[in-house]
């Protein structure tokens, strides 16, 4: 699960900003908490904010840091490593990138880092804390220098001068057969990001669960069920080409057919792409994202999750994750929306609330409703009508129109 995520130099922000999964000391929905590896976390965060405040660009963040991961393998040497400083200011464009993540992996909390700019990785660093233990040092690297463990991290050991200096050592070692490295890259792996806006025409993952996985079909069906989508039977068609290894997918949904009494006398199927509302569609695809990070306990990170959607249906999504009866697997959904209806302490806790609001010198920055004091120095009490109270501006975080 993630702890904590933190960063700096990067798009709309300037300074260092955290986004932390940490619940705080308060009683509302104690019951969703999930206690791992002695941690007490947080299974969703909810990001809220004006237009280009900067929401968007905590889980670009998130995302950018798991793909210079994933992709280092496959650089040459004078390959030049894909950057978004901050650029509204004469010195942050020549400063590097900073990413530093915590989580947690079997029984151990791992801090993983590095910062970067275009042309090299300039630093970069794992820790570990096991349980009842110190957090230990397993690598840590300089531009040209490594201090490596010997008892905790032998599977670095040798590999120093095969690391080019675009390429990140965890990546390399993980490449060779580095057994906790390679365990570290496959929890990057486990972290998913999806657009609400742009999703439309990407079913692949809910079509191949319907098509080929039993369990995981009866739990997408029972999430159409639930959410009165106004269908009860999908069909899917697969078709495998030579030419392209990986199926492709089409889909009819069946609607019911009703006598001059209201009884059902038959059905009749449509197709999904032409006859269904962009909601629907909507619905459709993300199901088996969801279910997948149930399922699996990945982490599922999606900007404008509410797009297109009932604010019931995406009150619907929320409580999948907040159930412990639903998320048995540890896993964790980070969004940004504009849906005010969830700013309710009976959906999500003042922990896991969240905003962006842009500073004088346009830099974002990133605080959480837990931690806000008014004017006065008080904390948010949990008998505060929230939405009410954003949408007033008690928070910040909301556009100031002319």
């Amino acid at each position: 699960m993630l702890v904590n995520f933190s960063f700096q130099n990067y798009r709309s922000f300037k300074d260092e900003a955290t986004l932390s999964m940490e619940a705080a000391p308060i009683q509302e929905l104690s019951e969703s908490v999930k206690i791992d590896c002695d941690e007490k976390l947080v299974p969703v965060a909810v990001l809220y904010g004006a237009n280009s405040s900067g929401k968007s660009n905590v889980l670009k963040a998130l995302k950018a840091m798991r793909d210079v991961l994933l992709n280092s393998v496959k650089l040459n040497p004078k390959d030049e490593l894909e950057t978004d400083p901050f650029c509204l200011d004469l010195t942050s464009v020549h400063q590097p990138t900073s990413f530093e993540i915590q989580f947690i992996l079997g029984n151990s909390k791992y801090r993983y880092g590095f910062d970067y700019n275009n042309k090299a990785i300039l630093a970069e660093w794992l820790y570990e804390k096991r349980k009842g233990e110190r957090e230990f040092e397993l690598f840590l690297r300089g531009e040209n220098e490594f201090k490596i463990s010997k008892i905790r991290f032998a599977e670095g050991l040798g590999k120093q001068s095969s690391t080019t200096g675009n390429r990140l050592f965890l990546s390399l070692v993980a490449q060779l057969n580095g057994k906790t490295s390679q365990s570290i890259i496959d929890w990057f792996s486990n972290m998913e990001y999806l657009s609400g806006l742009s999703i439309q025409g990407d079913a692949f993952t809910t079509y191949d669960m319907l098509y080929s996985k039993k369990k995981e079909r009866e739990e997408i069906m029972s999430l159409f069920s639930q959410s009165a989508l106004g269908f009860n039977e999908i069909e899917i068609t697969r078709k495998i080409e030579i030419s392209t290894p990986t199926p492709t997918y089409s889909s009819k949904i069946f609607h019911n057919i009703f006598g001059q009494e209201g009884k059902i006398v038959g059905t009749k199927s449509f197709s999904t792409d032409k006859m269904e509302s962009e909601g629907t569609k909507k619905m459709i695809e993300i199901a088996g994202p969801i279910v997948e990070a149930l399922y699996n306990g990945k982490i599922l990170i999606v900007d404008e999750l509410d797009a297109k959607l009932h604010p019931f249906l995406t009150r619907k999504i929320i409580g999948l994750f907040m159930s412990k009866e639903t998320n048995k697997k540890g896993a964790q959904l980070i969004f940004a929306t504009h849906d005010t209806n969830l700013l309710n302490l009976e959906y999500l806790r003042r922990d896991q609330i969240w905003f962006t609001e842009k500073s004088m010198t346009d830099s974002t920055e990133l605080y959480s409703l837990v931690e806000f004091r008014d004017d006065s120095g008080s904390k948010v009490r949990n008998d505060r009508n929230i939405e009410k109270d954003y949408i007033n501006g008690r928070y910040g975080a909301i556009p100031l129109l002319n």
